[in-house]
């Protein structure tokens, strides 16, 4: 299932429920540096220094206090991340 993140679609995006981490990437797990956000997720960069991914951390717990996952992107802009919600749900 895709995922989409302000004008970002992640193809790869997986929930792992027993430790409550949403993984999500342009094209399989990134490799790189992670950089938190102010929800306490991580952006993702490649070697490059490329956005590639985000890991949410706590997707469930984000949509049960504010109703919908969201983060901050590098740019500063909050997003919900859209379809977030189903995977979690689906999980």
């Amino acid at each position: 299932m895709a995922l989409r993140v302000g004008r970002h679609t992640f193809s790869y995006a997986t929930y792992d429920a027993p430790s409550d981490v949403l993984y999500a990437a342009i094209d399989g797990l990134p490799r790189g540096s992670r950089e938190p956000t102010p929800e306490e997720h991580l952006w993702r960069f490649d070697e490059e220094g490329r956005f590639v991914g985000i890991t949410f951390m706590n997707p469930r717990a984000q949509m049960e206090r504010e109703g919908a996952v969201y983060v901050t992107l590098p740019t500063g802009e909050r997003v919900r991340a859209a379809g977030a919600e189903s995977l979690v749900r689906s999980a």
